[in-house]
């Protein structure tokens, strides 16, 4: 395994010291509450494709769901055990170790892109996820790249693994072509989150997330797997 693909696991004991709580808490407000607002996921089986230290975890078990929370790091998965009753599993989501057509909920935020290879994860997720079921992911822009490369090679930021960013138009081709019916797909976060004085207007412009897409930093999509009774490109 590349060493690179571990990087955030290495930060398990101190990563609630080290993220941005804005981002992260936004992120889950806009995949769960927003996305997932209708539908009822009490005693529903969840898969957090990628819990790290457990946050998405929290609010899908509050929200009354049944949680495996599955990430990469063994590190990361026994912190999300130790701090919430969850199904724990350690695999990568480039290839997860169940069968097709398994889950009827997905939520995986900030994930594929510490992956080799990001849309091959978005294949991997629609494979295991039933025919009509639910996925909510949440991937940086693309666009935004080079700046965080730099600021990593700047040590202005703790991450060192893998970070390979996709379009906005390559993940929603992905999700397509693997049986997806795109639901939502929008940006959040126009300017740097990390910067606290421009939260309130990062906020506003989310609203806008749809249209700005192209320029925001995350984007956040939700896909329903087609279920063989209409053509898997349509839009519904």
């Amino acid at each position: 395994m590349n060493h690179k693909e571990l990087a955030h696991d290495r930060l398990a004991d101190h990563y609630d010291e080290v993220i941005n709580h804005y981002d992260t808490n936004r992120r889950i407000e806009v995949l769960i509450d927003e996305f997932w607002a209708g539908v009822d996921l009490h005693g529903k089986l969840v898969l957090d494709a990628g819990c790290g230290a457990g946050h998405g975890t929290k609010r899908l078990l509050e929200r009354g769901a049944r949680v495996i929370a599955f990430d990469l790091g063994m590190n990361m998965v026994k912190t999300t055990r130790r701090k919430y009753p969850c199904l724990p599993t350690v695999g990568s989501v480039t290839c997860l170790p169940f069968a097709e057509n398994t889950f009827q909920f997905i939520f995986s935020t900030e994930v594929i892109e510490h992956t080799p290879d990001p849309l091959l994860a978005i294949q991997e997720m629609l494979r295991v996820l039933k025919p009509d079921g639910h996925l909510v992911l949440s991937t940086p822009n693309w666009l935004w790249q080079l700046p965080v490369r730099a600021a990593s090679m700047l040590r202005l930021r703790p991450f060192d693994g893998l970070e390979n960013f996709v379009k906005p138009k390559e993940l929603s081709a992905a999700a397509k072509q693997a049986g997806g019916i795109i639901q939502q797909h929008r940006g959040i976060h126009l300017l740097p989150f990390q910067l606290t004085f421009l939260q309130a207007l990062n906020r506003r412009m989310d609203d806008f997330g749809a249209v700005l897409l192209p320029f925001m930093i995350n984007q956040c999509i939700h896909v329903i797997k087609a279920s063989g009774k209409e053509p898997p490109h349509s839009l519904r």
